[in-house]
């Protein structure tokens, strides 16, 4: 995944999330934005190799 794939995920993730009724499913969805949004700013903290 690209980091702008992971981030467009984390957002849908999120606004899925917050269209939920408080409980543990809106938990769960919310706990994956939190990851993709993570794993984006691990992407952006990776140097790449230019050839």
């Amino acid at each position: 995944m690209t980091i702008g794939q992971c981030d467009e995920l984390a957002k849908a993730l999120h606004e899925d999330a917050f269209r939920l009724p408080h409980g543990s499913e809106r938990e769960n969805l919310l706990q994956l934005a939190e990851g993709y949004r993570l794993l984006a700013d691990m992407k952006r903290k990776v140097p790449r190799k230019v050839t």
